[in-house]
């Protein structure tokens, strides 16, 4: 068989990735342009007992708590096969918000949407290490970054223009289009390539265990700004609970959602600690970030989704920068150096806008996002590459987890650090000043944050430097 020249292969791995790669950019549009759907959905739903921010955050814990078991899935039936399921299912999803004649109904189908939303984040990841050479999986991390922040920078605008201009429901019959889109060119380029000797079953015990664990826990996490209260109690038991019961079913299944062998991997193990971390910082300044520009700086709403605009669009510009870069000096090595240059980027967030204001936030804003997609495009090659062909489904549902679960923590905690700063009794009178002192505080412990992920990204590269000498009997 003739050997394709170097372009032809890259044509045909960005022809394959094409729909997956439109995936990623559905999926954070889902996220995105829901948001600014708010405003409209409490004024057509007043009176309802539902709160309208239940159309985001459900979307959010669907896919945080089955990103894993259907990372799973696509390992055992295989990825194209769970990620056209995803897409039609979310499809399904956006015609039943687009018809939603109460809220509650709403909710349900972006339950839904968020539900498939893990196939359509987990599974490109995975495809990516399935028909990506060795030397070129780097600047494919980069380009799934790239579409995630494109989706992310695009839904505001694209989703106040459609709002506006004819109302929230055609945001998600917008949706079907772009979905279909993607859908043909997963169908028509996209092959499967699973285990043909391993049975077809899911641990649906176990997945469900875990779904039961995340979602308490991703409530834990969001209602932790009210204090200890029975509601915290309450969902503390549940989540312990359900984290026994899904150690006790993993262990005694023969299919399990996450084999054990997995976690046993250091280098595993530290680069989900550190997904989690930077997750956390980056998640931090998208909601300190507007509170800081409109109550210390004065902005317009307005003026303030401009300014905060800038880290998504610098994002999408640097994410295949970040992979070539991972490509020319190694993944480990990347990934220390983008967690040194977080670190920079959030001290400079803690002291540029305390000095400078509006000039400092943006300064600061556009060297975190960057060193952020650097760092990103590292760890994702690093886990994928190291991960077996068998498990990379799982794997990926895994990297994303650790992410979501970063995003979370940091939208309690980081808001939590933020407000009890602002509280705290300093002699300050003037409110600007107060919130200008909070946000310095708040990523001054941020760029601490962050060089643990440095520390853990040193140890994470020592560790697996180890590992292969060993293997190879290297001393």
């Amino acid at each position: 068989m003739k050997e394709l020249a170097l372009p032809e292969r890259q044509n045909n791995v960005m022809v394959t990735l094409s729909g997956p790669s439109l995936s990623i950019v559905l999926a954070a549009l889902g996220t995105s342009t829901a948001a600014v759907t708010l405003p409209e959905l409490s004024y057509e739903f007043q009176g309802q007992s539902v709160d309208p921010t239940l159309v985001i955050s459900i979307y959010v814990l669907a896919t945080t708590a089955l990103i894993v078991p259907v990372g799973r899935a696509g390992d055992l039936f295989g990825k194209r096969s769970v990620l056209l399921s995803g897409l039609c299912l979310y499809i399904l999803g956006a015609f039943l918000a687009f018809q939603a004649p109460t809220l509650p109904m709403l909710v349900a189908s972006r339950f839904i949407q968020g539900a498939d939303a893990a196939a359509m984040m987990a599974m490109p990841l995975a495809l990516v290490r399935d028909f990506v050479p060795a030397g070129q999986v780097g600047r494919w991390m980069g380009a799934m970054g790239t579409m995630s922040a494109i989706g992310t920078a695009s839904g505001p605008a694209l989703g106040g223009v459609v709002v506006a201009a004819f109302g929230w429901r055609t945001v998600y019959l917008l949706q079907i289009p772009v979905a279909l889109v993607a859908l043909a060119l997963c169908f028509a380029y996209v092959q499967n390539r699973r285990r043909a000797d391993e049975q077809k079953g899911i641990d649906v015990p176990g997945a469900g265990a875990l779904a039961i664990f995340l979602a308490a826990l991703t409530f834990l996490i969001s209602d932790m700004n009210n204090g200890l209260d029975p509601t915290v109690a309450m969902l503390t038991v549940v989540a312990v609970g359900a984290l026994i019961a899904f150690r006790v079913i993993e262990a005694r299944t023969n299919t399990p959602i996450i084999p054990l062998e997995l976690l046993r991997s250091t280098h595993l193990r530290f680069s989900l600690a550190m997904n989690a971390i930077v997750s956390l910082v980056m998640m931090g300044i998208l909601v300190v970030g507007p509170f800081f520009l409109i109550d210390g700086l004065g902005l317009t709403t307005t003026q303030m989704g401009l300014v905060m605009s800038i880290g998504p669009i610098s994002s999408s510009l640097s994410g295949i920068p970040a992979g070539r870069l991972t490509e020319r000096i190694g993944a480990d090595r990347a990934a220390l150096v983008g967690a040194s240059a977080m670190v920079i980027a959030t001290a400079a967030m803690a002291g540029l806008p305390y000095v400078f204001g509006l000039s400092g936030f943006v300064m600061a804003f556009m060297l975190l996002s960057p060193s952020y997609q650097v760092f990103l495009a590292a760890l994702n090659t690093s886990v994928m590459a190291t991960a077996s062909e068998h498990d990379r489904g799982v794997t990926s549902g895994i990297l994303n987890l650790s992410r979501n679960f970063g995003f979370v923590l940091g939208a309690g905690a980081v808001s939590a650090v933020f407000w009890s700063l602002a509280r705290f009794e300093t002699g300050i009178r003037d409110d600007a000043q107060i919130i200008s002192f909070a946000m310095a505080g708040t990523f001054a412990i941020c760029s601490v944050l962050t060089f643990g992920a440095v520390l853990l990204a040193i140890l994470s590269s020592r560790s697996r430097n180890s590992t292969q000498r060993y293997e190879t009997g290297h001393p």
